[in-house]
């Protein structure tokens, strides 16, 4: 063109043709100057514009936009021989996929989302370079290259070429040119490719013995695995631990060991092998190998089992029991002795076990049979032999015999007693046998009786007074012992006629007909006397002296021929009885006395008073007899008698003279105390003294003179203590009974009392502790009773609704059991405390510091309370507000602030607001990409924070996402070719961070095609 004008596609309104705005003016001088509304440009006025009627006809530039590149062109997955593409859609273009120089067309697929596309057909392991360019009306992009990669091919033959207990080694074939990855659990092992071309082999150690393992095998090339093969192997299992013998017989060995978990066993013995599954259960395994030789050493081997792998085995050597020995018999005995006797069993000693205690026995030389012979032993005994064979240490089975000693003779053979006509025997008793008695030829048959003590048997229709002789024999299991004997005699006849024929206090005369040749015993309290028969036929006659009065006796008299007693007569006599000793009165009181004598045994007794007489019978027991005189004059002296009485005779009687107690003391009270002391006071009694008892001690208090109440103080006693007082009136040294009263003296003071501190409302009262006591608090003529507290320390009281700045006085009584102490005061004023803070407020913050103000509180300084630590802030010069700022705090975070106002030590009540420190600027701010019309940012998440940006003065708002990774945002309706600034803010709780910057630029293509 040359000289000539052209329409650009440009309107007044700053629109080109398509509708795009247009930010680029070239204006010649003094235009535009009109109100026409369409744009030219003058190539030969260096293409400065100019406006022109839009009815002109003039050439024009027509312009072709070149299409935009595909975005976000990348591999999205692949296997051995394809790669897939994928990439952002470009609207209203086509797609052309370069590979080592051929082409491929892909038309724009329906919809907004991104293009996929597969390249199929290519070699396993293998990087390729693809170019994709966005096509528009036969205009391609500038393109975009990818560089993506085949996953490699699996590496071939893998599998299991070994293992122990800790590891399994795997081979495979190579792959070339390739790294692998070998996965296992969940973690991954790289594994180098090796040099040479022979398998690779790799060990994976520290496994767990007796089990399973899936192992999956990647081969990689440039990052890219491989599909995947996997195999299972195992380790070998453990050995099973305690593998010992638990037992034998002569034909089979009991084995045990510890349960190896999810294995089966293999039992190896003399070359072949038994296959044993795992029992349920945790506990050992047992397994019993039988049909073996008896006494044979077997050596066993026992492995483990795991999917067909063996643990590397243990082994036990075991023994069957030897064979019992055979004929075991018992060949003699005697009554310590029994011989054994048994035939021999080669190779092998003997074990003799009897009553739990065993004997070695040495296998004899020779082949004849073995004989052994067991002493000591018990006579008339059944013994239970066992006899085992012994093969390296094994028992047999053991058999067993019985046999038994000769019985002893039966020991202490006696006669224990008789009558006229039988003669009582005895003997001690021989375990586990009978007996047979033998007299005058004849055999009587005893058995053995129950239970451990002596046999007793008797032999009856004898003649009275005569000698008989006894053999008896033991017998066990129907031998006989060697016997023994003893020569006995027949009771005599029992004299006639025995009575008492006179008697006095200390003696009683006694008669009998004579019996022929015989003496006599006369027996009395198991006391006896000989007395010889005397001579001619009338009666015998005999006195006892020396006997207690009033005693009744009996005495038994016995008929005596060789040492042996006829059965014995009795007769009861009695002695006449003595008077009461020891009569004494042991008490009284103001009607009754009571008396008390010395027992007089077997007696009753009679008492006069004043001629009349009352029946006293005799009590149980040893001890002295005691009777009380009821309605009697108090204080009254009265003559008593006493008489014993032993089967109707009284003795002569003792005397004495005894005093009714006098009446007690009436209206016995307290009429006064403090704390030392107590006065008492009562009526007066007629012609008596006192005596007033306190803890065990007692005061005399003579009678006064006068009618009037007697009144006594009882000093140097401790304070706030309970007494109990008993009062006696006392005529001729007899007390009245006596009676009580329970006075207090006044408690102490409380020591120490003071006020222990105090607000606006109350004071708090500490005292120290008055023991068993309560107290009253007396204020203004109110009282607050207070109970005394557990334990030892001092006694706090805390006064309340109390007025603030006012004084007040405290009365302190110690209460004990309602009696009050004296008194303590003191005086304490309440305080009054300082106004909280006005308009209390955060002013300002950032990421470490908030700032804080307050209008100012006269004379006053402050406490300002975060997170239960306090900073003291003195109060500032001037009216204004007081500032301050808290430092060191964490970004984003709300914190809580109470102020106090402080006067004197006392606080307001405080005033709490809550704040925030701003959150952390986002990190890593950053352009990720763009096209023509957007920008795509990115920033490293902030916890808990949303974000704001900011462009050209508008606000975005952007929501906190999910998860820990980077936030990603697209500004689009940009301006192609232009530079953009970015402002982005962290916001928590509507605080925002400082913010940080970035530009980041939209790009732009144009190709110019000039049409006349």
């Amino acid at each position: 063109m040359s000289g000539d004008f052209v329409w650009i596609g440009l309107r007044r309104e700053k629109l080109w043709s398509d509708g795009s705005s247009s930010l680029f003016r070239h204006w010649a001088n003094g235009q535009p100057d009109g109100p026409v509304q369409c744009a030219t440009t003058d190539f030969l006025d260096s293409g400065q514009w100019t406006d022109e009627h839009c009815s002109l006809s003039f050439p024009f530039i027509c312009y072709t936009a070149t299409p935009l590149n595909a975005g976000s062109f990348r591999s999205t997955g692949q296997n051995e021989t394809s790669i897939t593409l994928q990439w952002s859609k470009v609207n209203n273009v086509s797609y052309i996929l370069q590979l080592n120089g051929a082409e491929t067309n892909i038309s724009a697929p329906v919809g907004d989302g991104p293009v996929t596309h597969t390249v199929s057909s290519l070699t396993a392991g293998t990087e390729y370079t693809f170019t994709l360019f966005s096509v528009f009306e036969t205009v391609r992009s500038s393109g975009v290259n990818i560089t993506a990669v085949t996953a490699p091919l699996n590496a071939g033959s893998l599998r299991s070429t070994g293992q122990n207990e800790t590891s399994i080694t795997l081979q495979w074939s190579k792959v070339n040119n390739v790294t692998y990855i070998l996965q296992l659990n969940g973690a991954e092992t790289n594994i180098s490719a090796p040099d040479g071309d022979g398998p690779v082999t790799h060990t994976v150690s520290s496994l767990t013995a007796g089990t399973e393992y899936t192992f999956t095998l990647f081969s990689v090339f440039e990052t890219i695995r491989s599909s995947g093969v996997n195999i299972t192997a195992v380790t070998a299992p453990q050995n099973a631990g305690s593998f010992r013998s638990t037992g034998q017989n002569e034909t089979s060995i009991t084995l045990q060991w510890s349960k190896v978990n999810n294995v089966s066993y293999i039992l190896q013995l003399n070359g072949a092998e038994t296959n044993i599954s795992a029992p349920d259960g945790d506990g050992p395994v047992t397994h019993t190998v039988s049909s073996l030789t008896a006494g044979t050493e077997y050596t066993f081997t026992l492995f483990s089992v795991f999917e067909t792998v063996r643990s590397s085995g243990v082994n036990i050597t075991a023994v069957t029991a030897p064979q019992n020995a055979g004929s075991f018999r018992s060949t003699g005995q005697n009554e310590t002795s029994i011989t054994l006797q048994w035939s021999k069993v080669n190779n092998v000693s003997y074990i003799l076990q009897l009553n739990g205690a065993e004997t070695n026995i040495s296998a004899p030389d020779g082949d004849g049979p073995v004989t052994h012979t067991v002493s000591s032993l018990t006579a008339g005994t059944e013994y239970t032999f066992t006899l085992f064979s012994v093969f390296e240490t094994v028992r047999s089975s053991g058999v067993n015999i019985t046999a038994v000693t000769a019985p002893l003779n039966a020991g202490s053979f006696r006669s224990t007693g008789q009558n006229e006509t039988s003669i009582t025997l005895q003997w001690s008793k021989v375990n586990n046998v009978s007996y047979i008695l033998q007299l005058n030829g004849a055999e009587t048959n005893i058995s053995a009786p129950d239970g451990d003590g002596p046999v007793t048997h008797t032999v009856s229709s004898l003649t009275a007074g005569t000698e008989y002789t006894f053999t008896l024999f033991s017998v066990f299991e129907t031998v006989r012992s060697s016997g023994v004997n003893i020569t006995a005699v027949t009771a005599p006849l029992n004299a006639g006629s025995f009575r008492s024929t006179g008697q006095n206090e200390t003696s009683i005369t006694l008669q009998w007909s004579k019996v022929n040749n015989v003496s006599y015993i006369l027996q009395l309290n198991g006391a006896e006397t000989n007395i010889s028969a005397p001579d001619g036929d009338g009666p015998v006659t005999h006195t006892v002296s020396s006997l207690t009065a009033g005693t009744e006796y009996t005495f038994t008299l016995f008929s005596v021929f060789e040492t042996v007693r006829s059965s014995g007569v009795n007769i009861t006599a009695v002695t006449a009885p003595l008077n009461a000793g020891s009569f004494r009165s042991t008490g009284q009181n103001e009607t009754s006395i009571t008396l008390q004598w010395s027992k007089v045994t077997n007696v009753s007794y009679i008492l006069q008073l004043n001629d009349a007489e009352t029946n006293i019978s005799a009590p149980d027991g040893d001890g002295p007899v005691t009777h009380t005189v009821s309605s009697l004059t108090a204080g009254t002296e009265y003559t008593f008698t006493l008489f014993s009485v032993f089967e109707t005779i009284r003795s002569s009687g003792v005397n004495i003279t005894a005093v009714t107690a006098p009446l007690n003391a009436g209206s016995f009270k307290s009429t006064g105390q403090n704390e030392t002391s107590i006065t008492l006071q009562w009526s007066k009694v007629n012609n008596v003294s006192y005596i007033l008892q306190l803890n065990g001690a007692e005061t005399n208090i003579s009678a006064p003179d006068g009618d009037g109440p007697v009144t006594h103080t009882v000093s140097s006693l401790t304070a706030g203590t309970e007494y109990t007082f008993t009062l006696f009136s006392v005529f001729e040294t007899i007390r009245s009974s006596g009676v009580n009263i329970t006075a207090v003296t006044a408690p102490l003071n409380a020591g120490s009392f003071r006020s222990t501190g105090q607000n606006e409302t109350s004071i708090t009262l500490q005292w120290s502790k008055v023991n068993n006591v309560s107290y009253i608090l007396q204020l203004n003529g109110v009282e607050t009773n207070i109970s005394a507290p557990d334990g030892d320390g001092p006694v706090t009281h805390t006064v309340s609704s109390l007025t603030a700045g006012t004084e007040y006085t405290f009365t302190l009584f110690s209460v004990f059991e309602t009696v009050r102490s004296s008194g303590v005061n003191i005086t304490a004023v309440t305080v009054s405390a300082p106004l909280n803070a006005g308009s209390f407020r955060s002013t300002g913050q950032d990421e470490t510091s908030i700032t804080l103000q307050w209008s100012k509180v006269n004379n006053v300084s402050y406490i300002l309370q975060l997170n239960g630590a306090e900073t003291n802030i003195s109060a500032p010069d001037g009216d204004g507000p007081v500032t301050h700022t808290v430092s060191s705090l964490t970004a984003g975070t709300e914190y809580t602030f109470t102020l106090f106002s402080v006067f004197e030590t006392v606080r307001s009540s405080g005033v709490n607001i809550t704040a925030v420190t701003a959150p952390l600027n986002a990190g890593s701010f950053r352009s990720t990409g763009q096209d023509e019309t957007s920008i795509t940012l990115q920033w490293s998440k902030v916890n808990n924070v949303s974000y704001i940006l900011q462009l050209n003065g508008a606000e975005t708002n952007i929501s906190a996402p999910d998860g820990d990774g980077p936030v990603t945002h697209t500004v689009s309706s940009l301006t192609v070719g232009t530079e953009y600034t970015f402002t982005l803010f962290s916001v928590f709780e509507t605080v925002r961070s400082s913010g940080v910057n970035i530009t980041a630029v939209t790009g732009k293509t144009i190709f110019f095609i000039i049409i006349h």
